[in-house]
């Protein structure tokens, strides 16, 4: 077991860039995959669908965006336990709550609205299901294999998961344990390869358990940093080696099989490395900062969230409406669901995600507050009832 280094004082603006960055590869795969497959009667630009082909297809960048962000999760997230002084457990949950939930609450009600019921039928139906939406409102439906409102939600679940095994690790003292992570996430294989042969599991059921992988890359971040900033060469090492166990349980298959250099076995490997390669550059020779990567960063939680209520409507009541020369190219459709979804982001943090992280902080504050003028407020008491009886 590691020592925990102190959280970072100030806020690094090239983990604001990751975020933002991993939030438009999201966007960009959304976006532009479902332009292209959404007009099959549209001839689309050549030189585009070739880019947009090798981008979404052969390389994966959501995927690409989706690894990062768990990284940097792990990065940053569970490292704020241990600055709490008082009730680090309940002030980290809390805090997390009011972090995830309000903006979180809005995205299902909007995506109920502009997702599911506009576009039910490709999930099997576009009735109402009301079981549906108040499991999603909880963000741990998937485990119980209830569907999500909106597909990008599965890794939500996933940031749960990793939270609760971090508070766990966290009150034994072993969140930089090399054993304790690797029993975790071994059993995580496990449970997957289990609940494949287990009968009357759903397909659906099965893929939520077999994501639980993902989580390998979180930790591989939370051991990551303890080398990269605290100087922990221990720490460094077993980094790699649950870098290296997450990578395998992904591309070990297809790495096998590279040598027949068919293009379906090297999407993944080329994927998760090309997301590790990002996240270790990003981190150490090549640090991006600047105003537009903090704005990115900080708004990048809502951008991941609404960026699906953004791009179906305007497909739905504009995109499909523009002459078939413009529809051609889907990038351009990429750039203005980013806009906006950029647009709508920054009034979500500011009314919503901002204004509820500073409530959750607020509580904490006041709780702590009584807590620590609770010994002194006794003592007081004590005297009074003394010099009463006297």
């Amino acid at each position: 077991m590691y020592p925990m280094t102190q959280p970072l004082s100030a806020r690094y603006q090239h983990i604001d860039f990751l975020r933002g960055f991993a939030a438009l590869l999201v966007i960009y795969q959304h976006t532009v995959d479902f332009a292209m497959m959404a007009q099959p009667n549209v001839s689309l630009n050549g030189l585009e669908s070739g880019i947009a082909y090798f981008f979404t297809k052969q390389l994966g960048l959501g995927e690409v965006g989706v690894c990062i962000f768990l990284m940097v999760s792990g990065f940053v997230v569970p490292f704020s336990l241990s600055s709490y002084p008082v009730r680090p457990v309940s002030t980290f949950v809390i805090h997390r709550f009011f972090r995830l939930y309000p903006a979180y609450w809005l995205s299902a009600i909007l995506g109920l609205i502009f997702v599911w019921w506009r576009f039910g039928s490709q999930h099997g139906g576009n009735e109402i299901n009301w079981l549906m939406f108040f499991a999603n409102l909880t963000m741990f439906h998937a485990f119980f294999g209830i569907e999500n409102i909106i597909g990008s939600y599965w890794t939500l679940t996933l940031e749960l998961l990793f939270y609760l095994t971090c508070i766990y690790l966290f009150t034994r003292n072993k969140l930089t344990s090399i054993k304790s992570i690797s029993l975790f996430f071994f059993s995580l294989l496990i449970l997957r390869e289990v609940l494949r042969h287990v009968p009357y599991i759903s397909g659906y059921h099965w893929n939520v358990f077999s994501c639980m992988r993902y989580t390998g890359y979180m930790f591989f971040g939370l051991l990551y940093r303890e080398w990269l900033l605290n100087d922990d060469k221990t720490a460094g090492k077993n980094a790699l080696i649950i870098l290296a166990l997450t990578y395998v349980s992904f591309a070990g298959k297809d790495i096998v099989r590279m040598w027949s250099l068919q293009a379906e076995y090297l999407k993944t490997p080329m994927t998760q490395f090309t997301a590790i390669a990002i996240f270790v550059l990003a981190t150490t020779i090549c640090k991006i900062h600047g105003k537009l990567g903090n704005f990115l960063g900080k708004i990048s939680y809502s951008m991941y969230l609404f960026h699906p209520v953004i791009f179906y409507p305007l497909y739905t009541y504009f995109w499909i409406g523009l002459p078939p020369a413009i529809q051609a190219h889907p990038h351009l459709f990429f750039l203005l669901s980013a806009i906006l979804t950029i647009l709508f982001s920054y009034f979500s943090y500011r009314w919503i995600e901002n204004p509820a992280i500073n409530y959750g902080k607020q509580i904490t504050r006041q709780r702590n507050a009584r807590l620590s003028a609770t010994p002194h407020e006794l003592l007081l008491a004590q005297a009074e009832h003394g010099q009463a009886t006297t």
